[in-house]
């Protein structure tokens, strides 16, 4: 293959790149029905219909389009022959440290920060005002009134184009840390000031024609922390969205997006964007999801790249073992592309497909034997229910749910599975016969 050609289709098949609504890779995945919903619909909906704010938390794994859902809904609620709302657009990977743990003042603060942004654009002012003359100006100043060394801290920071304070935050944990505690000190305080600060925000909006704020909060859902904090790190998410996220609660409509190890422990509903269906809970085969995706890798790869990449007679075989490997989870479908493409020989053989597939599979059977449950995961295999007995297996549930080893699907009912990529270990066989061992009288052992 040209070498010109190899990388164009090697960076049109970037598995981390989100696509905004009008790209040309873009396919509506929710035409045929294998994700249960139309999930631009289910979440616009709620937000369209609701005269009083409207608050939603909304999860899936990393991957699986939650990026590209959110930026086809705000260009929905923003039409002006819909809603008609102004956006609030925030990207939490551009302004928070997505491996610490988080706190409300966090959150509050960008809400307001990015929100005063957006109205200053919609009234024709420049958004990199925002901390010259306004809401987040008089945040700041009730911080460094209130605190005196965040004034001390804060001293070096040009608040004349103070957009460099939400880097501040992501970037200055001693600063974060001395702003939370202030904040936790004042709490009713600094909730109020915020809530009054929007509503006001909220009527300039509508002088400009709009009919009220909807914000945006997206990427909450990468809070992962390393390999040592990621425990303290989905607790501290859940401190924040917890128990119906009181103080998240805006006087605009928001949507949070939080990691789906949270919806397992939420009370409140949560949205949960599934995988694409490419089996059934019985584990038979859903042409639909194979079909949707052989146009996912159509839109990346075009006709003549499968044929160069695949051989022209083998392309669909070779698509249909991408989509069973995958289980349907739309950045490994991108990512397995990227993969291919490094390689140096072309069209990719069967075997040589089995062998990356393999290989790829290693990080996911890493984690499995890592987290010491083992049982846990062959009963969700077996089950397709996810019910840990213990500590240990509720911790080793949110490190699957996390890692994507185990997947969430959508019909009538949501169910869950394992990845394919650890579903045949034989360690899970073992545990499967086991647990079935174990229910079996003793009478009737041995025959």
């Amino acid at each position: 293959m040209d070498f010109e050609r190899l990388q164009e289709l090697y960076n049109r098949c970037n598995p981390d790149e989100a696509l905004p609504p009008g790209d040309a890779r873009n396919i509506d995945i929710d035409l045929r029905g294998v994700r249960g919903t139309n999930w631009t619909n289910k979440l616009a909906r709620q937000i369209e219909l609701s005269k009083t704010p409207v608050c939603q938390l909304f999860t899936g794994l990393r991957g699986t389009g939650k990026s590209t859902e959110i930026r086809r809904l705000n260009a929905r609620l923003s039409d002006p022959a819909k809603r008609n709302l102004l956006t609030v657009l925030i990207d939490a990977d551009d302004v928070l440290d997505l491996t610490a743990e988080i706190d409300v003042s966090d959150v509050l603060a960008l809400v307001l920060l990015h929100t005063e942004r957006a109205i200053l654009a919609a009234e024709g002012g420049d958004g990199a005002d925002a901390l010259k003359d306004g809401p987040a100006t008089r945040l700041w100043a009730w911080l460094s009134n209130t605190d005196v060394e965040i004034g001390k801290m804060s001293a070096g920071i040009d608040v004349g184009a103070k957009a460099s304070v939400d880097l501040n935050l992501k970037t200055n944990p001693t600063f974060r840390h001395r702003v939370r505690e202030t904040v936790a000190r004042h709490l009713g305080t600094f909730v109020r000031f915020v809530h009054d600060e929007l509503r006001e925000l909220e009527w300039r909006a509508k002088k400009t024609g709009r009919s009220g704020i909807v914000v945006l909060f997206d990427s909450l859902e990468k809070l992962r922390g390393s390999s040592l904090t990621w425990k303290q790190v989905l607790d501290s998410a859940e401190r924040v969205f917890g128990t119906g996220a009181p103080y998240l609660q805006l006087p605009v409509h928001v949507l949070y997006t939080i990691p789906p190890a949270l919806a397992r422990r939420m009370t409140d509903p949560v949205a949960f964007l599934p995988m694409i269906k490419v089996r059934d809970a019985q584990g038979m085969l859903h042409a639909p999801g194979v079909e949707v995706i052989a146009d996912l890798v159509g839109k990346r790869l075009d006709s003549t790249g499968l044929g160069e990449i695949f051989g022209k007679d083998a392309a669909h075989d070779r698509l249909r073992a991408i989509a069973l490997w995958t289980g349907g989870y739309p950045r490994e479908i991108v990512r397995v592309l990227q993969m291919l493409l490094e390689l140096e020989t072309f069209p990719v053989s069967a075997e040589t497909l089995e062998r990356e597939l393999h290989r790829a599979g290693n990080t996911y059977r890493g984690i499995v034997y890592d987290s010491g449950a083992i049982p846990l995961l062959a009963a969700v295999n077996r089950t397709k229910r996810l019910i840990p007995k213990d500590d240990h297996e509720r911790e080793a549930a949110d490190l699957f749910l996390q890692n994507n080893v185990i997947l969430r699907y959508l019909n009538d009912e949501e169910w869950l599975d394992v990845h394919p990529a650890v579903a045949g270990m034989k360690e899970l066989a073992e545990a499967e016969l086991d647990a079935v061992d174990t229910k079996v009288p003793s009478s009737r052992k041995g025959g």
